[in-house]
């Protein structure tokens, strides 16, 4: 077991999180997500917009963010993708693929996180030819969503996304994800 030492305004902020994500449970979700018969285990029904808005008024900082993350639930690996700094290193990005939750989460990780990565051009072709579903996906959501938000410096250009859009994944939910990007070109 890894033990890492955390310090105490860390272990604040981590457990002052953990409090006000409970408090923004909702059975109604959970009841929905049940009914149609969808997992709802390791998650309590918090919207998007109210875990956007509870991590709003917290820094990035890399412990917390990291604390939140392997708590294995949906609502802390979503704050921790809004709370990691602009600048982690990329192995610690590859390594977190492995607990990440589900594919969900995979599309926040890209989509609030890697898309801002100042090494996301020269790292997005071999993240794509891992073999690694969740990081396929995180990297084709951070390329989608770094083009609409830079539409006229992007780093991405529109020949290198047109490339990755239209390759062939093995994994069929990745495949999905990649045709539906499609129509962002």
């Amino acid at each position: 077991m890894k033990i890492r030492i955390i310090n105490k305004h860390t272990e604040t902020l981590f457990q002052e999180i953990l409090r006000r994500i409970q408090r923004l449970q909702s059975g109604g979700t959970i009841d929905s997500l049940r009914e149609i018969g969808a997992d709802s285990d390791k998650q309590i029904g918090a919207s998007y917009v109210s875990l956007k808005n509870l991590a709003s008024t917290y820094q990035p900082d890399e412990s917390l963010a990291l604390l939140l993350w392997n708590c294995q639930r949906r609502e802390e690996q979503i704050m921790a993708c809004l709370l990691f700094p602009t600048e982690m290193n990329k192995e610690k990005i590859t390594q977190l693929i492995y607990s990440c939750l589900n594919f969900e989460i995979a599309g926040y990780l890209g989509s609030l996180y890697l898309y801002k990565h100042p090494d996301l051009a020269e790292t997005a072709s071999a993240w794509l030819d891992t073999n690694l579903p969740f990081l396929q996906l995180a990297t084709l959501s951070a390329l989608a969503r770094h083009r609409i938000i830079n539409k006229e410096d992007s780093l991405i250009t529109r020949d290198f996304f047109l490339t990755v859009v239209t390759r062939t994944y093995e994994d069929k939910y990745v495949q999905l994800v990649a045709e539906r990007y499609r129509f962002n070109i």
